[in-house]
């Protein structure tokens, strides 16, 4: 990324747009009742943020929310990314915002297995070995999906400096991801939305 471009304030930005996301994902991407998670276990609540990192406004914010998070690591980004299909649109959106603002980075997305034909990749877009990068990702439960791209990425000679989660659950998946990369931040977690802690 380049270094000149005006930066974020995350505290700053959270001020003036927080509510305002965290209200579409409650809106769009909350669901309340039994469901099965990725994990294996049963859940009476549920995120979709598709639902908001799809949606125009919703990506717009998120985006931003995002990129304040970058302005403040002390590492400057050569790319970000993550495993597909949740970060994918994080990914398109958070390169546009950039990209308006002068700013660029670049994107690639790490697949569960490699591609069967073509490329036959893992990484779809790889940076180049030593680039620092940093790892997305819509929802946190376990934090299997952050850190299996954590992995492959690691393995492909580039350096993870952040992981930055849209929400996190608040069922362990922090401390795994921490004990790979220390710097993990979450936009939301599980207590910043009143519907869920009437749950608890």
């Amino acid at each position: 990324m380049r270094s000149n471009a005006a930066r974020l304030n995350f505290s700053s930005y959270m001020l003036e747009n927080g509510e305002k996301l965290r209200t579409l994902l409650e809106e769009r991407g909350l669901r309340v009742g039994p469901i099965l998670l990725s994990t294996g276990q049963k859940s009476n609540f549920y995120f979709d943020c598709k639902r908001v990192t799809l949606h125009a406004e919703g990506a717009d914010l998120v985006a931003s929310a995002f990129l304040a998070v970058i302005d403040s690591l002390p590492q400057r980004p050569d790319a970000i990314g993550g495993l597909t299909h949740g970060a994918d649109p994080i990914i398109g959106a958070v390169q546009m915002k950039a990209l308006q603002r002068g700013d660029a980075i670049e994107g690639f997305y790490v697949r569960k297995e490699p591609k069967k034909h073509g490329t036959m990749q893992h990484i779809e877009n790889p940076p180049e070995r030593g680039s620092n990068v940093v790892i997305v990702d819509d929802v946190v439960t376990s934090g299997k999906s952050v850190i299996l791209a954590i992995n492959k990425v690691q393995e492909s000679g580039s350096n993870v400096v952040a992981v930055i989660a849209l929400v996190d659950r608040g069922e362990g998946g922090a401390e795994e991801i921490q004990k790979l990369c220390p710097y993990y931040r979450a936009i939301y977690t599980f207590n910043d939305f009143p519907k869920l802690r009437e749950l608890s």
